[in-house]
């Protein structure tokens, strides 16, 4: 099974069991890789967490179900694994934008969510240059932004954290401190361990084994084995977009599979940029 065949038997698996827990452990054993990489691998290429895509598809079904019949918002609410009409209510409201009591109203706009299905692009004229690095633990000095996936609250908010770090000052003193591998300025992404949170710590930083200076943090990039690719297009987008033919194009056929290890991108100079992503044999 390619990874297309199995992302698509995942959303099937999803789609089956909205109202019932869903266990991470079995949409693992539908796609035949570990859980983090299954987790990782969906929110590089849908866009979202499938922790999300999940909320989304069973708020849109409850919708559906509200509209439809006469239904009560309590039995819908529990249907769709929510434990008080008030949590319901909530996360009803911050979806669709009205409380579920008014779904049925005339001219009352809902929002649909559909489910997402994955096809076949062709890609891969241009070829996409790598290496593989395998790093010991190393410390890493900077400053941290506490982030999510959720909604892509990190991809809107880093340019901005980056744009702040660079009015103030505060790049220059991180340059300063470096003094250990990987040369560079460190954009680091560091996933919670349940990456169905969605949640992230995103430092810029640099390796270095001098002081924590007042204002920045300190963080242990565990020993892991990175796939280091050259970015052409250092912009936000261009980041992403090599990312996301990284996860697309490379991965599937390269024998790696993602590692629980951050994410780096690694600013060798003002004109040198390389993304680093963490992997493990297959």
């Amino acid at each position: 099974m390619n990874w297309l065949e199995g992302i698509n038997k995942v959303i099937d698996h999803i789609e089956e069991h909205l109202e019932e827990d869903i266990d991470y452990e079995d949409i693992s054993r539908v796609f035949g890789y570990s859980v983090y990489h299954v987790q990782r691998l969906f929110a590089m290429v849908a866009g979202v967490p499938i922790s999300e895509y999940i909320r989304k598809r069973r708020l849109s079904r409850a919708a559906a179900d509200l509209q439809e019949g006469d239904c009560k918002v309590i039995d819908v609410a529990v249907k769709y694994g929510y434990t008080s009409s008030n949590s319901f209510n909530r996360a009803f409201k911050s979806f669709h934008g009205v409380a579920p009591s008014e779904a049925r109203k005339k001219n009352v706009m809902l929002k649909a969510f559909p489910p997402i299905y994955f096809e076949l692009t062709v890609r891969g004229l241009e070829a996409l240059e790598y290496r593989i690095e395998k790093m010991k633990e190393f410390r890493i000095v900077g400053v941290k932004l506490a982030s999510t996936m959720e909604n892509g609250e990190c991809y809107s908010k880093i340019p901005g954290f980056w744009m702040d770090l660079v009015k103030d000052g505060g790049q220059e003193r991180i340059i300063g401190l470096m003094n250990r591998e990987p040369v560079g300025l460190l954009g680091v992404s560091s996933y919670s361990d349940d990456f169905s949170t969605g949640a992230l710590d995103y430092y810029i930083a640099c390796s270095t084994d001098k002081a924590v200076p007042d204002g920045m943090e300190e963080f242990m990039v565990p020993e892991s084995t990175w796939a280091a690719f050259p970015c052409r297009d250092r912009r936000p987008q261009g980041i992403q977009d090599l990312e996301r033919r990284i996860v697309m194009e490379w991965l599937p056929g390269s024998g790696y599979e993602f590692a629980n290890a951050p994410d780096l991108e690694v600013h060798v100079s003002p004109d040198e940029t390389e993304i680093w992503i963490p992997v493990r044999k297959a």
